[in-house]
């Protein structure tokens, strides 16, 4: 208190901002994965989990315009059903309450010239069931269109397909001849399991059923561990999933049940270095069962649990590690117990290692970034990028049909 006092006023000081600063000095030198998140850090993340009120759209910037830029609408939003596009400029966002839902004195019309993108986003953000208004220009139409749009709860997708069909729903089928879905998950919110049932059953309900999964982890930082478990549990007969081991306290083990589990087809999961937490959880859950082979590169290696505990007096949230998780092989996963050389045992190591170049890897991350775009269909292609090349998917199909071959030849049980 008397080192704040001797500070004095200062504006980057004022309302909660000085105990912000100061937790965020404290906990930052715990580990690596401890944090403090302000009150505005907290909902940017709570946003990254799809768990947030807008009116669902990606947004970046328009270069030439200096404005704000529609990179998608997100399917079935406020923005979609309105009939907001695709590199649609949103020139002026107009808006008579704040972010609150509070009526202001008079309605704020904004330019999007110059305003930097998370400002923008602020002022577009706002309460369920109140309206903004969107002044848009299009490629294609004269004058400029406006929208009046009502905000809702958006649920960002975490489980997506190989590419949109025509109607931009998920096309899970990467392989129809041979049954073979593609499933790939950005990370483990509390709808990710929900939403993969849905899209395994919808697969396993079109003619000829569901044969084989590849499930796609690159580049998954992980999220809820519950929805590790369950996803786990979806997949094994029974048997342990993760060991939970707190820093003080007796272990806690996650175990699958038979009940509603899917063991009729192979599976080949795919990781990368940027494969974390949640993500390491389910593919050494698997590979320790033997019930799917793991194609890619080493995983991240973050074997630590952090628990959030709200901060109620500043509006954030202290994220603290207050254990670590173990595979059902008893193997280790956190590399930062370890010195961290390739030889010691952390992370998942791949049944099948196969690193990508440079450039395949680049290809990859933006291929990643683009097959969730919902593109204009009412024009043409501005232009037609080459076939993208996945070499690590490309060994998971091949280990999948090899599979179905093999199970072809199987002699039948008698009954």
């Amino acid at each position: 208190a008397d080192a704040r006092e001797k500070l004095g006023v200062r504006e980057d000081l004022n309302g909660p901002k000085d105990v912000d600063v100061t937790l965020d000095a404290v906990v930052r030198h715990l580990d690596p994965h401890t944090n403090y998140w302000d009150k505005s850090t907290r909902e940017d993340i709570e946003k990254s989990f799809g768990d947030y009120t807008g009116i669902g759209i990606k947004v970046g910037r328009d270069v030439n315009k200096d404005m704000l830029l529609v990179i998608s609408p997100m399917k079935g939003g406020p923005a979609y059903r309105a009939g907001i596009k695709t590199g649609d400029i949103i020139t002026t966002i107009i808006r008579s309450v704040d972010k609150e839902g509070k009526p202001l004195p008079k309605p704020e019309t904004l330019s999007t010239k110059g305003m930097p993108i998370a400002e923008a986003v602020q002022k577009i953000l706002g309460k369920a069931g109140t309206e903004v208004k969107l002044i848009v220009e299009r490629e294609g139409v004269e004058k400029p269109l406006e929208f009046v749009l009502k905000r809702e709860r958006i649920q960002t997708e975490t489980v997506l397909g190989h590419q949109l069909k025509e109607n931009d729903d998920w096309d899970f089928v990467i392989d129809p001849e041979n049954r073979i879905a593609y499933i790939r998950l950005t990370q483990f919110s509390k709808n990710t399991f929900r939403d993969l049932k849905k899209a395994l059953s919808v697969v396993n309900e079109e003619k000829g059923g569901l044969k084989g999964l590849v499930l796609d982890l690159r580049h998954n930082p992980g999220g809820l561990l519950i929805s590790a478990v369950e996803i786990c549990d979806l997949f094994i007969d029974d048997g342990l999933i993760v060991t939970i081991k707190p820093r003080v306290g007796k272990e806690n083990t996650f175990n699958g049940e038979s009940a509603g589990s899917l063991l009729n087809f192979p599976i080949a999961v795919l990781i990368n270095g940027n494969s974390a937490s949640a993500s390491e959880i389910v593919s050494a859950c698997l590979a320790d069962h033997g019930r799917a082979i793991v194609i890619g590169e080493r995983s991240y290696g973050k074997g630590s649990v952090q628990s959030v505990v709200p901060f109620d007096s500043t509006g954030g949230e202290i994220k603290m590690t207050t254990a670590t998780y173990w595979r059902p092989s008893g193997k280790n996963i956190d590399k930062r117990s370890t010195k961290g050389t390739k030889d010691e045992d952390w992370g998942v190591t791949p049944h099948v290692v196969l690193p990508l170049s440079p450039k395949e890897a680049d290809d990859l991350e933006e291929h990643f970034r683009n097959v969730d775009i919902i593109p204009r269909r009412d024009l043409p292609p501005k232009e037609v990028k080459p076939a993208f090349k996945d070499p690590q998917l490309e060994k998971a199909l091949d280990y999948l049909r090899q599979q179905q071959k093999i199970a072809g030849k199987a002699p039948k049980k008698a009954a």
